[in-house]
């Protein structure tokens, strides 16, 4: 989710609003809120971020969450979830199934 929100560079206020709102529904204590604030300071790469996945359905996962947090509208942050979905190996028709759902 980090990474898709800094995708173009900064993370604005509803995206910050939507990662405090995961971290709220998985009542974070303070170690993970400083997890948080380093992975936010760290340089973005979406190959770092898709080493992370540990199945295909982790990778999924991964993926979807960066779907949620991603402004479709900006260029840079689509390239960054094309890239990423790139990275996983994510087909095409799971890929758009991911969107859908989300977009619903």
């Amino acid at each position: 989710m980090i990474a898709a929100a800094k995708a173009d560079g900064h993370i604005d206020e509803q995206e910050m609003a939507k990662i405090d709102q995961a971290l709220s529904s998985l009542n974070a204590d303070q170690s993970v809120h400083q997890l948080i604030q380093a992975e936010m300071a760290k340089p973005l790469d979406p190959a770092e971020i898709a080493k992370l996945a540990v199945s295909p359905e982790h990778g999924t996962e991964i993926y979807l969450a960066s779907l949620l947090v991603a402004d479709e509208q900006n260029f840079m942050e689509k390239a960054y979830l094309k890239e990423l979905a790139n990275q996983l190996g994510l087909e095409e028709g799971l890929i758009a199934q991911l969107n859908a759902q989300v977009t619903q």
